[in-house]
């Protein structure tokens, strides 16, 4: 809702009268302000309207912490500029397989799996939250797109990117934690040999994530 600040300037003229030439010599400098009253100043810095706000941004707070697992498992920090603009970063583990054919067919086979240290970062834009009645709790969304960048050290170093749908939830009337959960498309980036065999072939892939987030008040 835009608010627009009107200011109002008001003169008030009190006259206070005597009787004889004093009254009427009032009266007529009375008279003579009202014909020519002094110009009103121009505003040089017109109000600004106040952005849109949705009922539901009291929910959550500038900044939460929280767990994430399946793409990573590990701890990331949330800090959001506003209920749409949130930035992130967050410390990991994670690992890579490497998978080879069989040399007598029937698929492949594992052999090897590396775990290591994840760093990543991430921005994710939402829409405008609303309510979604449920039989049992309703609750308070908002979809948005999420953009990643990952980087798995240790032997088998590999950068991650990503781009995907981004969903958080909160119970309604709960403006302390939330839910994310985000599906979309990753590419992997590996940078290391095994075997002998050097691995640095872009490696397209679907991830998906779950986050529970608690707010720091």
């Amino acid at each position: 809702m835009k608010k627009t600040v009107v200011l109002h300037l008001s003169f008030v003229l009190i006259c206070t009268g005597l009787l004889g030439q004093g009254t009427q010599n009032s009266l007529v400098a009375t008279a003579a302000v009202a014909q020519h009253p002094p110009a009103a100043k121009p505003v040089l810095y017109p109000a600004k309207p106040t952005p849109f706000a949705s009922e539901y941004d009291n929910y959550g707070s500038k900044l939460g912490i929280g767990i994430s697992i399946l793409n990573g498992f590990g701890v990331p920090a949330r800090y959001y500029f506003s209920p749409k603009s949130v930035a992130e970063l967050g410390f990991y583990t994670g690992g890579i397989a490497i998978y080879e054919e069989a040399p007598t067919g029937g698929g492949p086979e594992l052999q090897t799996y590396e775990l290591g240290f994840i760093t990543g970062a991430g921005y994710t834009y939402f829409g405008d939250r609303f309510l979604k009645q449920k039989k049992r709790k309703n609750k308070i969304r908002a979809h948005g797109v999420a953009l990643r960048a990952s980087h798995l050290f240790g032997d088998f170093q590999t950068t991650f990117t990503s781009l995907g749908w981004a969903m958080e939830t909160f119970r309604e009337n709960k403006t302390n934690k939330s839910f994310i959960f985000e599906l979309g498309l990753q590419g992997a980036f590996p940078d290391f040999v095994f075997e002998g065999r050097e691995y640095n072939d872009p490696r397209p892939g679907i991830y998906l994530r779950c986050h529970w987030n608690f707010f720091l008040n």
